[in-house]
């Protein structure tokens, strides 16, 4: 059961995360307006946060090995989700400072996912 984990996984955030990516990518105009829009909302921020947390653990709490596979992406993922939540709760400034500010940066930031969620459908579906 544990060699699935990482494979289901990974079949359900890799077409996840391109999607998202893409959208990022292709109307990075909206997504300004959406980060804008969370800097603002406390609750919607929180909200987000929670979710991340929820997410990463999770992630985590189904496959947690950091193996150098391919299915490190995926315990990588959970990881980085876990972070973001606890980091988003604990000191909200940092992640609104280092990665919502920067126009030029978020106009980008959906290669992130995208080359991710790339790589996790890799992993599920070759």
């Amino acid at each position: 059961m544990q060699t699935q984990n990482p494979l289901m996984l990974a079949s359900i955030f890799g077409p996840f995360l391109v999607i998202l990516g893409l959208w990022m990518l292709l109307y990075s105009d909206n997504m300004i307006k959406i980060v804008n829009s969370i800097k603002t909302s406390p609750a919607a921020f929180y909200i987000l946060t929670v979710f991340n947390l929820f997410l990463g653990i999770v992630i985590v709490n189904h496959y947690n090995s950091w193996m150098m596979n391919g299915a490190f992406l995926v315990t990588l993922l959970g990881w980085v989700m876990t972070l973001r939540g606890v980091l988003g709760l604990f000191v909200p400034q940092i992640l609104i400072k280092h990665t919502m500010t920067s126009v030029s940066f978020l106009k980008v930031k959906g290669l992130i996912p995208f080359i991710w969620g790339v790589a996790l459908c890799w992993l599920a579906f070759a």
